[in-house]
């Protein structure tokens, strides 16, 4: 299909004229940063994914992942495909010049990223795996394993995973039950199995770093018990010298409804012989160096919804224009009336403007969120702060409800091609496969909405909030500047019933009533994305209506913007009246069996 996976214009336009990203160039974070290196990495990756990553997509999927004693052996295809993209140097693109990185900001790199990901999600998590890996090593890591461990990761010489999920320890990470002895040299031996372990064992790399999450013996109960410690699939030297294996097996892998070129491993340590391991960062403080990983992750995975109901919609969207079916809407009663390209009939277009305005709102707020880590880092003092305090409130709808509206566009993309779209002769049912894991792993929606009600609307007292709404309050004005009035008054609605519902849960929850509160999360979330999505989409149509060139790209913005806010409006007006109805419907329901 000629429309690619990812709309360049519209990403030039985001990150130059809206949110100004430029600003960042030379500062002591991004020194060298420069508006040449991103057309280059961009340039780059579109080459890169469209060429080598995407003609992998559908056959790894097809082949799968196999198990067999104990090893796994992924899709042959992918050994190629991870070497090149090693020495493309793509792991760690997103990092500072001095790890081979591009040293864009952020705000700019996840899009040649996310460029990479459309092209194939199940493999792009082993190379993300191994640079999230390698950034929790970086934080919270002492010298010796920053000079051991960052380098091999981020070249991808070592591969990467992350141990947390336990059978009996999944959403209540706290009741893990993998427990760490000290031994008399120091090192540490871990005890366990964590199941749902994303590239866990594979063929591509010779080794593979375990950060895993254990309680050391008589440590207390729960999330503030747990400490981190990293464990090699083969024992290490000081200079990274590989030796015998050590205490670490794959029992098995899971057989998935999507991603199946991803191995999905069961991981058992100290089963056969001792894991040895190291610990990482402090003892008891392994949930916050994990939480570094994980808030990256969550990004990574709102950046992999964003990138696959882009990929759909941009497949729907020239589909659209390659089918002929039905006539023009004035010739429906003439048999003889010419066959029409179906992106004329109103139904199409009407959902394809719906996946492209989802497309382009997620792409918005992915950016700005970037944006404010980018800021958070450059910044200093009260700026950092509030930059930082910004990024973490956004950070569930970067997950949670990105997750969920992504997907909703990729089925979208499959009605517009009817039945097609439902065979595998294209690849909009893998995508739709493919995109259902954004909504589970690294936190399920239910857990995103929850973090946002119960922790990330009442920091600081709520000033993160208040911030939020005070910027949508400016760029409302600067829309009536612009003649963009009647969108300005309707997201001024929807900024208001945010506003109001934000302050109702709050309220309950100081009261001590937490049921009402965690029964509202879910349509909360969906409430605030919608609002903020409405926002963004206002501040893009701003910016293009006092564009003095006025082309079709410019008038494009303000309609996908028009079409957008128009029917979140609606969502945001049915979900604050019931929240505000605060019906517990379902606390009083008698389920059968409970």
């Amino acid at each position: 299909m000629s429309l690619g996976l990812q709309d360049r214009r519209d990403v030039e336009f985001l990150v130059k004229d809206v949110l100004d990203a430029g600003r960042l160039f030379g500062t002591k974070r991004y020194p060298d940063a420069s508006w040449e290196t991103f057309a280059m990495v961009l340039d780059s990756a579109y080459k890169f994914a469209h060429e080598q990553v995407l003609p992998t997509m559908i056959v790894s999927d097809r082949e799968g992942v196999k198990y067999e004693n104990g090893e796994v052996i992924t899709p042959p295809v992918f050994k190629k495909l991870y070497k090149a993209w090693r020495e493309g140097g793509w792991i760690a693109v997103t990092e500072s010049e001095e790890h081979g990185g591009s040293g864009l900001p952020r705000a700019l790199s996840i899009h040649p990223v996310a460029s990479l990901v459309g092209a194939n999600i199940a493999f792009f998590t082993m190379p993300g795996l191994c640079h999230g890996a390698g950034e929790m090593i970086e934080f919270a890591g002492n010298a010796a394993q920053k000079k051991l461990y960052v380098p091999k990761l981020y070249e991808g010489e070592w591969g990467g995973t992350m141990c947390l999920t336990e059978s009996s320890a999944g959403s209540d990470v706290g009741a893990a039950r993998t427990t760490a002895v000290k031994q008399p040299d120091g090192t540490w031996h871990i005890t366990g199995e964590k199941i749902f372990i994303t590239w866990g064992e594979q063929d591509l790399t010779k080794n593979i770093v375990y950060p895993v999450l254990a309680r050391v013996e008589g440590d207390p109960a729960g999330t503030g018990g747990l400490t981190l410690f990293l464990v090699n699939k083969y024992h290490v030297d000081a200079q990274g010298k590989l030796g015998a294996r050590n205490g670490v097996k794959c029992t098995g892998i899971e057989h998935k409804l999507g991603i199946h070129g991803s191995p999905t491993c069961t991981i058992s340590f100290g089963d056969d012989a001792p894991a040895v391991g190291e610990m990482l960062g402090e003892q008891r403080a392994g949930m916050k160096v994990m939480f570094k990983m994980m808030n990256t992750a969550r990004i990574a995975v709102g950046l992999q919804a964003l990138s696959l109901a882009e990929a759909a919609y941009r497949y729907a969207h020239q589909y659209a224009i390659d089918r002929l079916q039905g006539a023009a809407v004035d010739q429906l009663k003439n048999a003889d009336a010419p066959r029409i390209a179906i992106i004329k009939h109103p139904d199409v277009r009407r959902m394809l403007l719906d996946m492209r305005s989802t497309v382009e709102g997620l792409r918005a707020l992915l950016g700005f969120c970037a944006l404010q880590h980018d800021l958070s880092m450059s910044e200093t003092g009260e700026a950092a702060t509030n930059a930082d305090e910004l990024a973490q409130l956004l950070t569930p709808l970067c997950k949670g409800y990105a997750s969920e509206v992504g997907f909703d566009a990729v089925s979208t993309s499959i009605t517009v091609l009817g039945g097609h779209g439902f065979l595998r002769d294209h690849p909009l049912e893998q995508y739709l496969r493919d995109t259902v894991i954004a909504r589970l792993y690294e936190g399920t929606t239910g857990i995103q909405a929850m973090d946002l009600v119960g922790r990330k609307l009442g920091r600081r007292g709520g000033l993160s909030m208040m911030d939020l709404l005070g910027r949508m309050d400016t760029t409302i004005n600067q829309a009536r500047e612009a003649g963009l009035g009647k969108l300005a008054d309707r997201v001024a609605v929807m900024r208001a019933k945010l506003g109001e519902t934000a302050m109702g849960l709050g309220g309950a929850a100081m009261s001590g009533d937490l049921n009402g509160p965690l029964l509202s999360a879910t349509p909360f979330m969906f409430l605030m994305g919608d609002a903020v999505l409405s926002w963004l989409h206002l501040w893009m149509a701003t910016v293009a209506a006092k564009s003095p060139t006025q082309g079709d790209f410019e008038k494009n913005k303000v309609v996908t913007a028009r079409h957008y806010i128009t029917q979140a409006e609606g969502r945001v007006r049915a979900r604050a009246s019931a929240i505000a109805a605060g019906d517990r419907a379902a606390l009083e329901m008698a389920f059968e069996g409970e």
